[in-house]
């Protein structure tokens, strides 16, 4: 039987992992202080949001890693479809410490933080996942899209999440700048998309 790892081997291989994601990002994203702003706002929805979708740690580490390699895709074009372009280049790079299902629910992510919602009868890479798989792509996708819609002027104007408050039909999310960030926010409620139809709620901002 195998012995279960050590905590300091687990986050060895952790850092070793994230140190390769860097790399990735370094090489390739076009405006790391976007990624690191859409990044921060994820982990903070995440975190928010965790009492409604029940996940924790290796999905919230696999919504890091999309967060910080959402954007790379830029580098391969200059005009749309750059979101298919970050799943490609996950999906081929180096990133030891990732299982094959990890690294396809981290470019499925990134895939969707833009344009279409994830369509298990229109995305054959998508349809072949669990069910279980589809609900965590959805859920992980759903907060990045409004992360991303958050700095849709790279500019960091809404600064954070100050709380999220969820009743059975709403999910009010706060935000710390709310005066700051009107153009922000118009885009965030565009892209809460799937985090409506994941949660049954409708998303509000404040």
């Amino acid at each position: 039987m195998r012995t279960p790892p050590t905590k300091p081997a687990a986050q060895e291989r952790r850092q070793a992992l994230l140190q390769g994601v860097k790399r990735l990002a370094d090489a390739f994203d076009p405006d790391p202080q976007h990624s690191a702003q859409v990044t921060a706002l994820s982990l903070s929805l995440f975190d928010r949001l965790s009492g409604l979708h029940g996940y924790r740690g290796r999905p919230r580490l696999l919504l890091e890693i999309a967060a910080v390699l959402h954007d790379i895709g830029w580098s391969r074009t200059r005009n749309s479809g750059h979101h298919k372009h970050s799943r490609d280049m996950i999906l081929e790079g180096n990133l030891p410490g990732l299982t094959e299902r990890e690294r396809t629910l981290c470019a499925l992510v990134a895939r969707y933080h833009n344009k279409a919602m994830p369509d298990k009868k229109r995305h054959r890479a998508f349809a072949e996942l669990s069910r279980q798989d589809r609900e965590l792509v959805s859920w992980l996708a759903a907060i990045l899209r409004v992360a991303d819609g958050l700095d849709c002027n790279h500019a960091g104007a809404a600064g954070g999440i100050r709380e999220i408050v969820a009743d059975e039909k709403q999910l009010i999310i706060s935000l710390t700048e709310p005066d700051r960030c009107a153009a922000e926010t118009r885009r965030a409620r565009q892209k809460s998309d799937l985090l409506e139809r994941t949660t049954k709620r409708k998303v509000i901002f404040r």
